[in-house]
């Protein structure tokens, strides 16, 4: 009935629709001026509630609850939006020290029986990544994940469509574990492919398609991703004396 009358409404078909849509025109139009002075306060303590809202949420559910959930977690573990979505119970998680973990997606595949998931120390994994493992990923220390990022060690689907049709798992043969190694800055909205392997200190573009392997030090992008700049990191003369 509601839905009804907001469709007269909008299709203005008597005077006295017209006029109610005209009010509701006017109404989403009214824009109250801004008193800084009163307004910027307001602003701030919005913000700080929200902030402490959150963090308290973190500290006594989101973070106790992922923690039961993982078989090894180490200090000060970061969840800003709240606990990772896990896909599958057979799935083991090693967290290591102060890590952020920005509202991700994790899931297990139905190859191997205890496929892992392994997070280095000081690393963050921005929102909205998903990282599928079907027998095991591994992220070094230090390193930068940013948003909307697709990390895989499998298909997730067979080649084959009967087995598709059938939902059967990909074939052992074809799952080959994903190592990133520490230091490592992964661009956003980047795919990482099975059987990768990254070395310590390199970039991925934003936007890559990554299917072979990275050496250390280098900068690769594109689709599919190749070598844009090598030897980037040069330790200081101080510390190779």
């Amino acid at each position: 009935m509601i839905a009804k009358f907001i469709l007269k409404i909008k299709r203005k078909r008597t005077p006295f629709y017209s006029l109610l849509h005209r009010l509701g025109k006017l109404f989403y139009s009214i824009n109250l001026p801004t008193i800084k002075a009163i307004h910027l306060p307001l602003y701030y303590f919005d913000y700080i509630v929200r902030l402490m809202a959150r963090r308290f949420v973190q500290t006594v559910w989101s973070v106790p609850l992922f923690k039961a959930r993982c078989e090894k977690v180490g200090k000060h573990l970061s969840l800003p939006n709240g606990i990772p979505y896990i896909i599958g119970t057979h799935l083991k998680i090693y967290i290591d020290d102060n890590v952020i973990l920005d509202k991700l997606t994790i899931g297990a595949g139905k190859v191997f029986d205890e496929p892992v998931l392994r997070v280095g120390n000081n690393s963050v994994i921005n929102y909205g990544t998903a990282i599928s493992v079907a027998k095991e990923v591994i992220i070094g220390d230090n390193c930068m994940i940013s948003t909307c990022c697709l990390i895989m060690d499998s298909d997730d689907h067979p080649i084959s469509p009967e087995k598709r049709l059938l939902k059967l798992p990909v074939n052992k043969e074809d799952v080959k574990p994903v190592r990133i190694g520490n230091n490592v800055w992964i661009g956003a909205n980047s795919t990482i492919l099975k059987g990768v392997t990254i070395g310590d200190n390199s970039i991925v573009a934003t936007r890559s398609v990554v299917t072979k392997n990275i050496p250390a030090n280098c900068i690769f992008g594109n689709e599919p991703a190749r070598l844009i700049k090598k030897e980037i990191h040069k330790p200081d003369a101080d510390q190779t004396t």
